[in-house]
């Protein structure tokens, strides 16, 4: 098997920082991004997505009914209720204009920003959602890879990517598309999960002290459908390889609304969410950033 080689910076001197089941985890040693080893085939991954989109099997039990949110454009619905929260962060760095989401998915973020007097494209890379979103929401949106279509010449005053970043293979490439996309001026609005939040220290924790054989923890955060895994420092440096420059980074806390829980593990995770709060250990990370000069 090909030695673990870091998708942010390439190099190979990494630290194992888990072996799962299925997957490993290392540390760059020269960046410190964490990364999964080996990777999924693509086809997996697309097959993957199918599924969840068509409302088939998810890998965590979890996640059931979590992709439902994204059919549903109502202001009850948790995800558009992220979505106006992220919008609005976005709008004190720029005033609506055109805007582009990459990995668009059904569309759901471009009807909300619409609303909110956006103009509006999307680019996703399964039918399925790009299908659904010019059906439903008779949008703007394109099937196919984005670093292709960035090539096109098309210019945005704002370009989004919601939880995507962590699926990249080429995780700098696809940040310089997006650089290419934006106007001078523009801004770029990302989230994706916080790698250093307290599942990462509680989960780790299990697995040291038993010797690694406590993995199930580790393995509901670590899914081999995310490649890459940043905290506020490595995301930055990854942003600056591709020439951007953050403004504005905010650790957030996934909305458990949308996770299939019991009560007990319900209770135990609103716990851990106000232990995070407390010592900065959110799992999730919101991004805006601007080009550098």
């Amino acid at each position: 098997m090909e030695p673990p080689r870091c998708l942010v910076c390439q190099d190979a001197a990494a630290r194992l920082r888990y072996r799962l089941r299925t997957v490993s985890i290392y540390s760059c040693a020269a960046c410190g991004v964490v990364f999964l080893w080996p990777l999924p085939s693509e086809e997996a991954i697309r097959l993957t997505f199918t599924e969840l989109y068509q409302g088939g099997a998810s890998m965590l039990p979890e996640l059931r009914g979590y992709y439902e949110y994204c059919f549903d454009d109502t202001p009850t619905n948790p995800l558009v209720q992220t979505y106006e929260h992220w919008l609005t962060a976005v709008e004190r760095h720029h005033a609506p204009g055109r805007l582009l989401d990459v990995g668009c998915g059904t569309g759901l973020f471009l009807a909300v920003a619409r609303r909110r007097g956006w103009q509006v494209a999307g680019v996703d890379a399964s039918e399925d959602a790009t299908r659904y979103a010019r059906e439903r929401f008779a949008l703007d949106v394109q099937t196919g890879d984005f670093t292709v279509v960035a090539e096109r010449g098309d210019r945005f005053d704002v370009v989004t990517m919601w939880d995507i970043i962590e699926h990249a293979r080429e995780p700098v490439r696809l940040l310089a598309a997006a650089r290419r996309a934006l106007v001078p001026g523009g801004v770029l609005g990302l989230s994706t999960p916080n790698q250093r939040s307290i599942l990462d220290v509680v989960a780790g924790t299990l697995y040291r002290v038993s010797g690694g054989r406590l993995t199930a923890a580790l393995e509901k955060f670590y899914v081999d459908q995310h490649f890459l895994y940043f905290d506020a420092g490595t995301l930055a440096g990854t942003l600056g390889r591709a020439g951007f420059a953050v403004v504005d980074v905010r650790r957030e806390m996934t909305d458990l609304r949308r996770l299939h829980l019991t009560p007990p593990v319900r209770l135990g995770l609103r716990a851990l969410f106000l232990v995070s709060r407390a010592t900065g250990l959110e799992n999730r990370l919101f991004v805006v950033a601007g080009t550098a000069a």
